[in-house]
């Protein structure tokens, strides 16, 4: 029995344990206490104490994130989408190329196209023999661009070649979309053309008809250009003789105008030569001709003057 009952110094050591527990509780109390009042105050509006919206754990609202009920209205993309526009593309391209025989050259170069579902827009040829060339403006599909410009080097001895490529999206869609205004400013004028009673009113309305109308043509002129360009690449083909001089070979400056003006002396003697040669039978004819009836008029004055000499 003696030894189930406490000694007197285990009493203080059970109080003093039960007044650090009971200050431990008391400090939890206290610091969820904070807690909850902190969290009420950020809810909470700076004008009348009003709650806000609820924040979510990232920091922002649901509206913001989009899974709230106020959100899924909400567009988050971009303020504007850009619309899509296909791609427009003029392509032209020059080719020089040393040939055996230009003519026969030429007409590949026609065959090689009509293959390629294009067409010849130009076909200038000039000089003769060792010194005959070409020039062919070749209209193809953009596609067949690399195709017909192998094959056109193919045809003799490549000297030059230049591809350039230019977009004029942006342009195309201005003059589609001013054209199309036009069109629909049109449509309006003449409804109210149909619904004007003023002779006046009819008279201004028709005045900026007609100016309207000069305006669409023009810019339906510049379409149907951009569309030509773009849906058929321009391919210019230089075709040389052996002898004849590349395009870009001839001088410029001081030496192109004396080289002119040498020239143009040279073709000026030439045909005066050539005048003179055409006309030197006939003057020797007509000379012939004077010299006679010169030497018979002389003949016939001298018996005369021997005459009347005598009776004198």
């Amino acid at each position: 029995m003696n030894s189930l009952r406490a000694t007197p110094a285990a009493a203080p050591r059970w109080r003093s344990a039960a007044l650090v527990l009971a200050a431990i509780v008391l400090a939890a109390v206290a610091l969820a206490g904070c807690t909850a009042i902190g969290g009420g105050d950020g809810a909470s509006t700076a004008v009348g104490g009003e709650a806000g919206p609820p924040v979510s754990e990232n920091g922002g609202s649901p509206d913001s994130s989009g899974g709230g009920a106020l959100g899924e209205d909400i567009d988050t993309g971009p303020p504007f989408a850009p619309e899509i526009l296909d791609r427009a593309v003029i392509t032209t391209a020059d080719i020089t190329v040393r040939s055996a025989d230009v003519t026969r050259d030429a007409e590949r170069a026609a065959q090689l196209v009509a293959t390629a579902g294009g067409q010849i827009s130009g076909d200038v040829r000039g000089g003769v023999g060792v010194e005959q060339t070409a020039d062919l403006v070749l209209r193809v599909p953009p596609g067949a661009v690399d195709d017909v410009l192998a094959g056109l080097s193919g045809l003799g001895e490549e000297l030059s070649r230049s591809v350039r490529s230019e977009d004029v999206t942006t342009v195309v869609a201005d003059v589609d979309s001013r054209v199309a205004s036009l069109e629909a400013s049109l449509d309006r004028l003449r409804g109210l053309i149909a619904d004007a009673t003023d002779i006046t009113d009819l008279v201004t309305l028709e005045r900026e008809l007609a100016g309207r109308e000069t305006e669409l043509e023009s810019l339906q002129a510049q379409q149907r250009a951009l569309n030509d360009q773009v849906a058929l690449a321009t391919l210019t083909l230089h075709l040389l003789a052996e002898q004849a001089e590349e395009p870009g070979d001839e001088p410029a400056g001081f030496i192109a105008g004396l080289a002119g003006g040498w020239d143009a002396f040279v073709t000026v003697g030439v045909t005066l030569l050539t005048g003179f040669g055409t006309a030197l039978p006939f003057l020797v004819t007509a000379t012939l001709l004077v010299g006679f009836v010169v030497l018979v008029a002389r003949r016939r004055r001298r018996p005369v003057t021997t005459a009347v000499a005598e009776s004198a």
